[in-house]
């Protein structure tokens, strides 16, 4: 099946799935100078473990989504569970502006603030495309 011939919903979970690995696999590798990065000098918030950590669930987050996409897929139930995920994200990257603030450089408060709008991307495709395959099976 070549890329044109996809389902919006199934180019989402496949472009979702390639970003998580990339990302995964960059907070794995560069969780040191990325932890020094988004904290501020004076209270570290953000460790490399916790990075690493973050970045293996992204990992695993980037597969579910591949292999959701394989085939055809994804099916309902993967759908809503990868809307489900970003929503969560969402809500965690507010609590995490929330209470960490103060404990975050600029930079940290940057890219907290630019993964909510990419996950917000996938998520707003993500909800097109399933809207559109129910409306198509409908």
């Amino acid at each position: 099946m070549t890329l044109s011939n996809r389902s919006l919903l199934n180019k989402t979970f496949l472009a979702d799935g390639a970003f998580s690995l990339v990302c995964g696999a960059v907070l794995i590798l560069a969780a040191v100078p990325l932890a020094a990065l988004v904290n501020t000098t004076a209270t570290p918030f953000i460790t490399p473990v916790m990075l690493k950590a973050l970045g293996a669930g992204l990992l695993i987050w980037g597969l579910f989504h591949l292999s959701a996409a394989r085939n055809g897929g994804p099916v309902t139930a993967s759908a809503r569970i990868s809307i489900a995920g970003d929503m969560l994200w969402q809500v965690a990257s507010l609590a995490l502006l929330m209470a960490a603030y103060a404990s975050l450089s600029a930079a940290g408060i940057a890219i907290v603030v630019i993964g909510m709008i990419g996950v917000a991307d996938f998520l707003f495709f993500k909800l097109r495309g399933l809207a559109q395959e129910h409306t198509a099976i409908a």
